[in-house]
């Protein structure tokens, strides 16, 4: 009985580790399909501002923003995840405003989803269900705003305007005098281009690091509750205004 049964209970073992191991691979592959990449542009004219929102879905966006002499705002996605076919990127009519959302998700805020979803999962709570790898290139002279939840932002080569808001995610941008930058959960690095920049930045749990070109004779005003202030300058009265505040982080300014 004993010889007749081991070869039985040996073959159905082995069954048993193929189908995992199909499964596995099936698994796999049903992942990989999910990655696709997206593409969205427009032409940015007259005053229009470049606006990229990833903030109202559960998609963890890496943003890498750079600007460019051309007069469109491009944009191209990567994204991955368990979710990763349910992502799309939509446009708003007649703008450079661009929208990261779920296709099961409804886009207005007022929605009862959008209600009951913020009452009982608030986004701080959000796990991320896909995950983007997003290049901008918006025309280097235009205004930029971006909101994220989840991850970085980095701009470049953009001289305008910046206006960018992260929660669980540091930011990173050079090249513009005027900024107005904060996150929550992250630290800021600023490399600003001019004598008389005009910058608002803030954080709660992170660093806020400040390099200027030039001699900067401007106004500070900088405060932390848990680190430390570092500022060469001093508090001049002259063109330029630094506001610059965190909780749980130092404030170093230093020469580009």
């Amino acid at each position: 009985m004993n010889a007749t049964a081991t070869p039985n209970h040996s073959t159905l073992l082995r069954s048993i580790a193929l189908a995992a191991m199909i499964g596995t691979a099936l698994v796999g592959i049903a992942r990989g399909a999910g990655d696709r990449t997206l593409h969205q542009s427009a032409a940015v004219a007259g005053g229009q501002r470049v606006v990229f929102d990833c903030s109202k879905a559960r998609v963890s966006c890496d943003i890498s923003a750079v600007g460019s002499a051309t007069r469109q705002a491009q944009v191209m996605a990567s994204i991955s995840g368990s979710d990763a076919a349910n992502v799309e990127i939509l446009r708003k009519p007649g703008s450079a405003h661009f929208v990261v959302t779920l296709k099961d998700q409804p886009t207005e805020s007022s929605s009862l989803w959008s209600i009951v979803s913020n009452i009982f999962h608030p986004k701080s709570w959000y796990r991320p269900s896909a995950y983007a790898t997003v290049q901008l290139s918006v025309p280097g002279d235009r205004e930029l705003d971006i909101s994220n939840t989840n991850d970085r932002i980095h701009v470049r080569g953009v001289r305008a305007r910046l206006s960018l808001a992260d929660v669980n995610g540091s930011i990173w941008a050079r090249d513009s005098a005027n900024v107005d930058a904060s996150t929550v959960n992250g630290s800021l690095h600023l490399a600003l281009p001019a004598e008389t920049p005009e910058v608002s930045a803030s954080s709660v749990n992170g660093t806020i690091d400040i390099t200027l070109a030039g001699n900067f004779s401007g106004r500070v005003s900088a405060s932390t509750v848990n680190g430390h202030v570092s500022n060469p300058f001093g508090n001049g009265s002259g063109r330029g205004h630094l506001h610059l505040s965190t909780v749980n982080g130092s404030i170093t300014l230093a020469h580009g």
